[in-house]
């Protein structure tokens, strides 16, 4: 008898870690919003982009938790080679974090933002090196 893996530990690992970087997100991190009093530059919605926000760490955290469990899922329930399951998991999270940032674009006050996708390649990393371990 063949004994599969259960993820539910990893999923309950990156779960935990979320919330735990939530949590140390929430003191100053917040989306500062100001409208510009330039004539020249119109009333457009300004916002800054920090590295260490809150939006950050939900887009690692999401990043992590997506990359682990389409590994675990790639890998044990369709019985693919490790290679082939890690290749899989990047693309797909990849894919949605690049999709988000271009939906994001095309809203009235959103953008592009490559810090983002910074923060879902360090997501898809550890969300990695967690299933693979």
């Amino acid at each position: 008898m063949v004994k599969r893996n259960c993820p539910l530990k990893k999923v309950v690992l990156v779960l935990i870690w979320l919330s735990l970087l939530i949590q140390v997100s929430r003191g100053n991190s917040a989306t500062r919003v100001s409208f510009s009093v330039d004539p020249s530059q119109s009333d457009t919605l300004k916002t800054s982009d920090k590295w260490f926000a809150r939006d950050k760490v939900e887009h690692l955290g999401v990043s992590a938790f997506l990359s682990g469990v389409s590994y675990s899922a790639f890998r044990d329930f369709y019985y693919n080679k490790k290679e082939s399951s890690i290749y899989f998991s990047t693309c797909l999270t990849f894919s949605v974090g690049l999709g988000k940032e271009l939906y994001d674009q095309k809203t009235p006050q959103g953008r592009f933002s490559c810090k983002d996708l910074v923060a879902d390649i360090l997501g898809i990393g550890l969300g990695l090196w967690i299933a693979t371990r």
